[in-house]
């Protein structure tokens, strides 16, 4: 028994020699680095390293960052027009807001408020009156979440979305148009249009007036389309907010209208006196002078037209057969079969007829 009470001497002997030795690899190591200076560098380097990619690469390691003027993008309002509401509202002059986000530090630096998805829904609304939605956002594991919003709902006031059909289209007319040249009458395409909006606005649209200016033409002989701008008016004659007012025709918006017109060459035109009168004065008498009043029309045709077009001829002649005193005749002018416009179709043609060698002048017939 006292043989296995007594410690081993040889264990007991081996102890020291154990921690001693330790002690000296410790001090050996540390010796080794302060001899060496470039083990100590590339010690500390490899901490910072591994310290950097345990903090990047840790999703809770996060910070805070705040963004300022975000803009709130709009959603659905295709989807509550199908449901037959509208917002009144202006929504393209919502004021951005700020938000605060905690964002992981690997993400940090590329974080921007665009990654949030700031948004509000309109597809959520379901009655007219003023209505409360709230501003959304998106959260992810690459970019954070956002932990404030400076504004978390917008007000926005809503009105049934109705549709009218064939208003009627009319052209206000202004300028004149380039000189030498005539028009013919303007025509809008389409005649009439559809609109569709809020309906406090739309059931009270009377016409679409489209805003044409001739001056604006090209002084050209052919045929024209002027994209022109239009306005709507009420019963009242007034002109109406068209911004929350859709404008289309056969399905297809639109945001202007197409005035057709041709442009044709204008030219003075004088009327042919060879031909004018027929017959003969009574005897004794003869015809010393002969008027036309105008002397000219203006023609306006084609460019061909316009190059051989030199005198203009009377439809029927003034018969002055026995005629003793000076006649005053309306004469109807031929309009050439090209020409597309003549400023008149008549004439008024004086002839005078006196004695033969005599100065008094005959009466008027």
């Amino acid at each position: 028994m006292n043989n296995s009470s007594k410690e081993n001497p040889n264990i007991k002997s081996q102890r020291p020699k154990v921690s001693t030795l330790i002690k000296e690899l410790i001090s050996r190591f540390f010796n080794i680095l302060r001899r060496n200076w470039r083990w100590k560098f590339a010690s500390l380097l490899l901490a910072t390293l591994i310290w950097g990619l345990l903090i990047t690469e840790n999703p809770y390691l996060t910070r805070e960052k705040v963004f300022r003027d975000v803009n709130i993008s709009v959603l659905g309002v295709d989807t509550l027009k199908r449901s037959g509401l509208i917002v009144t509202t202006d929504l393209n002059e919502l004021p951005p807001i700020s938000m605060q986000a905690e964002i992981p530090q690997k993400s940090y630096d590329s974080a921007s408020a665009s990654n949030f998805n700031i948004r509000i829904d309109l597809s959520r609304i379901e009655k007219a009156g003023e209505q409360n939605i709230p501003v959304l956002h998106t959260s992810t594991s690459t970019y954070g979440r956002v932990t404030r919003l400076s504004q978390s709902e917008i007000t926005v006031n809503v009105e049934p979305y109705i549709t009218r059909r064939r208003i009627p289209v009319q052209i206000n007319e202004t300028g004149t148009i380039p000189a030498g040249f005539y028009a013919s009458k303007a025509v809008v395409d389409p005649p009439v249009v559809t609109v569709s909006g809020p309906k406090s606005i739309v059931e009270n649209v009377m016409r679409c007036v489209a805003h044409y200016n001739g001056s604006l033409l090209t002084p050209a002989a052919r045929k024209q389309f002027t994209a022109v701008p239009f306005t709507l008016y009420d019963y009242q004659d007034n002109a109406l907010d068209a911004r929350t007012i859709e404008v289309s025709s056969d399905s297809m918006p639109l945001d202007s209208l197409l005035v057709e017109q041709e442009m044709y060459r204008l030219q003075a035109t004088p009327i042919n006196q060879s031909g004018i009168v027929t017959g003969t004065p009574a005897e004794g008498y003869e015809v010393t002078d002969i008027k036309i009043d105008p002397a000219m029309l203006n023609v306006a045709g084609s460019n061909e037209l316009m190059e051989t077009l030199k005198l203009l001829d009377v439809e029927n002649p003034v018969d002055i057969t026995g005629a003793k005193d000076t006649l005053i005749r309306s004469v109807v002018i031929k309009k050439p079969e090209e020409a597309y416009h003549m400023s008149g179709n008549a004439v008024y043609v004086t002839i005078t007829i006196k004695p033969i060698g005599g100065d008094e002048g005959g009466k008027t017939q």
